[in-house]
């Protein structure tokens, strides 16, 4: 039993020391905080997007409200591509392109929501993915007036014009989202 201590102090709790006195420390960040000034201009993009939406539904209202005589107007500019088709044909395929228009333009319109509110976040893809609704509602708008062109008459051309002011309020929202915002250090 020579090599177990026979110390009773072992088993003593030792005592507690003193913690040291806490030092004084800053952290100063590398580069200065870059907070976005109050701008007008995502209010402003968002409003002409959903200006953009309200006349795309408007357009939607005008053709389902007169549905007959908008079709009729496209059944004649399909048939002036494709004699040789019939009458069934002809129909089928102005109905695809009138419904398959409305939801393109739908679709459009909710990415185009999708990226403002990227936007807002930053996010590094919102850009390129507003710049490209943009594009492609000013592409389908265009595309669209030409399909109705024949159904123009309806409502004072509401149909010949109505797309060209959708792909301009569109551009013009695409255009000011896409602006550089400016920054302010604190």
């Amino acid at each position: 039993m020579a090599d177990e201590p026979n110390d009773s102090t072992a088993n003593r709790p030792r005592p507690v020391r003193p913690q040291p006195p806490r030092p004084e420390v800053s952290v100063e960040p590398l580069r200065p905080r870059q907070e976005t000034t109050s701008s007008v201009l995502p209010r402003l993009a968002t409003g002409l997007w959903t200006c953009t939406a309200v006349l795309v539904f408007a357009l939607a209202v005008v053709i389902a409200l007169n549905w007959e005589a908008v079709l009729s107007g496209v059944e004649t500019a399909v048939s002036q591509q494709d004699s040789t088709a019939s009458a069934a044909d002809i129909r089928n395929t102005a109905s695809a392109t009138l419904f398959s228009s409305g939801a393109a333009g739908s679709v459009l319109v909710l990415l185009g929501f999708v990226a403002l509110n990227l936007l807002r976040g930053a996010a590094t893809s919102s850009k390129v993915l507003m710049g490209a609704v943009g594009i492609l509602t000013v592409g389908a708008a265009v595309t669209f007036s030409t399909f109705v062109s024949d159904a123009s008459a309806l409502l004072g051309g509401v149909l010949l014009w109505g797309p060209f002011v959708v792909a301009a309020a569109a551009a013009a929202a695409t255009v000011i989202a896409l602006l550089p915002r400016r920054h302010s250090s604190r």
